[in-house]
């Protein structure tokens, strides 16, 4: 006896038992309350109805008992959610939720009819859904009124009132549970102990619910079925129980440790649960603030410890879009080797741009990641991909254009990633003054790796042109236009103009049809932009939805277009409106 009391008492003042009776002995409290406080409530209602009419002490308990519910599951899950993200954030969840199940039905059940009481069943489905809604958006259980409410109630559940509220909650939560299992179970059993005469009457349950329907007696075959269960379940107990202890008691240094390792935290950032799929080209999605911000920042700084280089410059990325105080030198951040620098100043600030593969990649392959100034190392979002800087201004190794904010641009260039791709157009918006990296994009293609760039109002314009078609040009008999014959046909590209800003914190990208149908060359063919937009179906947001067209050159010496919807399927369509210069 003294051997089990020693390892209890051990068990009792371990750390980790410790860390799961805190947020647990709150769970108790937190329900033990609750159950109070609807308890008090039948009691008001009672009173109710001796001073005001039915139907307003009616309405005044629905409207109680709902705003206890939803307040209720907001505790809980503040309770579960425990202030910060971990790898068990789920499974709390999912036991707070059971936990709340299970207490709003002790609570709202009336233990004679086995049913809810009047006025709680919607209080019981708005308490439900409130936690849902919150395991959805947690951020709504970060709100500052939500925050202290949960505060006072941990200081009270923190003293011996705690204990006595976990003894409480424990109490009506096995004893409603017990008396409910207990009572179905002879109520199912009855007939059989009828037959076996350990009983003198059957049990009558009344109900009213139904016209027509008075009383009712179970049958013996629901008897033996419940019998089957029970035997069933305890066979299985028997027999389970010293393999699942033994299982459990393997498993649980394993999990215990995977779950407290940087590892652990990379490997839970990457679910879906809280985090998007996290990735360098998924850094630059990431919000700067608000609950799934307060979420992550604690999994990254875990996961700068990771032995994985590309894991630290992950978290690095990271949290430098994430959390304002983050600092870390190139020295800190890149440990192996020195990073190629070109260096930059805009403005009379100076700042370099690394270039660095990232571990894995041939070693003629330079990427761009970072910037680095005087407060640190920030990651720009560019890649990943084989990317080459664009020349630029007498103080800038990549080009760079100024934008509103004292915030610029500075474009890379990105090699195709598959054969027959485009090269890609990376723009990253930096920020001198405030010394931070404020968003980056990928902002089009151009098949001839010749972006045209230029800078125009308050940022910079390009040039994107899709990949060349497989249709094959034609000279000679090419056949006829308009009646006229055709000497020579070509299937040719739109060359649409864009632009790009930094606007409200981001990256704006927008077409430009205006500078698109004067850079053309089809202003002799259309004539006015309306036109032109309206052959070309121009989008305000997408752009141009036809980009290419066939131009014909006829015996006549007329120049015509008409738009292709299938630029790889070469030679004339008869039903083609032809639009020719003037």
């Amino acid at each position: 006896m003294e051997t089990y009391l020693t390892q209890a008492l051990a068990a009792w003042n371990s750390p980790e038992f410790q860390t799961l009776l805190v947020p647990l002995r709150t769970l108790s409290s937190i329900s033990a309350m609750f159950w109070m406080l609807a308890r008090l409530a039948d009691l008001c209602m009672a009173a109710l109805k001796r001073l005001l009419f039915a139907e307003v002490s009616a309405m005044l308990n629905l409207l109680y008992v709902s705003a206890l519910a939803v307040v209720y599951a907001a505790m809980m899950f503040n309770t579960a959610l425990q202030g910060q993200w971990h790898p068990s954030l789920l499974w709390r969840e999912i036991a707070g939720f059971a936990f709340m199940y299970v207490m709003l039905g002790v609570t709202f059940t009336d233990l004679s009819t086995r049913r809810l009481k009047p006025h709680t069943p919607l209080a019981f489905v708005l308490g439900v859904c409130a936690y849902l809604a919150l395991a959805r958006a947690p951020g709504l259980a970060r709100h500052h009124g939500v925050l202290e409410f949960h505060r006072v109630l941990e200081l009270f559940a923190a003293g011996g009132w705690g204990n006595v509220m976990t003894a409480v909650t424990a109490l009506v939560m096995t004893g409603s549970l017990l008396i409910m299992a207990v009572s179905e179970a002879a109520f199912g059993l009855s007939p059989l102990l009828y037959r076996l005469r350990l009983i003198k009457a059957l049990p009558v349950r009344f109900d009213f619910s139904e016209p027509g329907r008075r009383g009712a007696v179970p049958g013996l075959a629901r008897s033996w079925f419940i019998l089957t269960l029970l035997l069933g379940g305890a066979a299985l107990a028997v027999y389970g129980w010293p393999r699942l202890r033994a299982a459990g008691a393997a498993a649980a240094p394993v999990i215990q440790s995977r779950a407290q390792s940087p590892e652990a935290a990379a490997a839970a950032a990457k679910l879906r649960r809280v985090l998007p799929a996290v990735s360098f080209s998924a850094v630059s999605a990431l919000p700067r603030e608000g609950a799934l911000a307060d979420l992550a920042v604690p999994v990254f700084r875990g996961l700068l410890q990771a032995p994985g280089e590309a894991d630290r410059w992950l978290a690095a990325a990271a949290l430098d879009r994430l959390d304002p105080s983050f600092r870390i030198s190139r020295e800190e951040l890149f440990r192996s080797s020195a990073p190629a620098v070109l260096p930059c100043v805009w403005r009379g600030r100076s700042f370099d741009i690394l270039m660095r593969p990232l571990p894995g990649d041939a070693p003629d392959k330079t990427r761009t990641y970072w910037i680095a100034d005087d407060r640190g190392v920030h990651f720009t979002g560019v890649g990943p991909g084989e990317l080459a800087e664009v020349a630029g201004s007498s103080g800038c190794a990549v080009a760079a254009f100024g934008s509103p904010g004292g915030a610029l641009l500075l474009a890379f260039i990105e090699a195709p990633q598959a054969p027959g791709a485009a090269p890609q157009l990376w723009l990253a918006a930096y920020h001198p003054e405030r010394r931070e990296v404020i968003a980056a994009a990928r902002a089009g293609g151009n098949a001839t790796g010749d972006f045209e760039l230029a800078a125009l109002g308050p940022g910079l314009v390009w040039a994107e042109l899709p990949v060349s078609s497989a249709a094959a040009a034609c000279g000679g008999d090419c056949g006829e236009v308009l009646g006229v014959k055709v000497e020579s046909l070509a299937t040719e590209p739109l060359a649409e103009q864009r632009g790009a800003a930094v606007m409200a914190g981001s990256i704006a990208l927008l077409p430009l049809a205006e500078r698109t149908y004067e850079r053309s060359g089809l202003d002799r063919h259309y004539r006015s932009r309306s036109i032109f937009e309206t052959v070309f179906r121009f989008d305000p947001v997408a752009g141009f939805l036809t980009r290419w067209y066939r131009r014909a050159r006829l015996a006549d010496g007329r120049d015509c277009v008409s738009v292709a919807p299938d630029p790889a399927l070469p030679g004339l369509e008869q039903s083609a409106d032809w639009a020719c210069s003037r």
